[in-house]
């Protein structure tokens, strides 16, 4: 089996790049930091599973280069791509803000959630919360890889 990761956040790949290893550590993990590179990704092989960044850079970017192309629910415009190219692999939104965009098109977490399991139902499986200093993010991406048949129970 294998997983697609879209994260641009070094930090937060990093921690979920360790936890995963620690759950599923068979598991062929593929991480990519942008929104292009993520549907090209998606795209072109195979996968099981998706863990995607709600907001993402449009296009990868050197550590040099000054982030200006950030999009706010670039996470929501890579699952109107895999459903626009029939892409059915489920997926897991896994993100730090409660709030995204501004308004009057601010969005909260759960409103987000709301819209995109009636927008994308085959392949949207929820989200997970993550805070760097709080460790429930890893019991919720525990429950959900464990719905998803990644895991056979256990506890971290």
């Amino acid at each position: 089996m294998s997983i697609l990761v879209v994260e641009d956040d070094e930090n937060k790949r990093i921690q979920l790049q360790r936890f995963l290893e620690s759950v599923i550590p068979n598991e062929d993990v593929i991480f990519e930091r942008s929104l292009q590179s993520g549907v090209r990704k998606i795209r072109s092989d195979h996968f099981d599973l998706v863990i995607l960044d709600m907001t993402l850079p449009q296009y990868d970017l050197s550590s040099d280069e000054p982030s200006d192309d950030t999009h706010i629910f670039g996470g929501q415009e890579f699952l109107a791509q895999m459903d626009r190219f029939d892409v059915s692999t489920p997926v897991l939104v896994f993100t730090q803000f409660e709030v995204f965009g501004k308004p009057p098109n601010e969005m909260n977490l759960e409103s987000l959630n709301g819209n995109l399991k009636l927008e994308y139902p085959t392949i949207y499986k929820g989200f997970v919360y993550y805070h760097a200093s709080i460790n429930t993010w890893k019991i919720d991406l525990r429950k959900k890889l464990a719905e998803l048949g990644f895991l056979q129970g256990g506890s971290q």
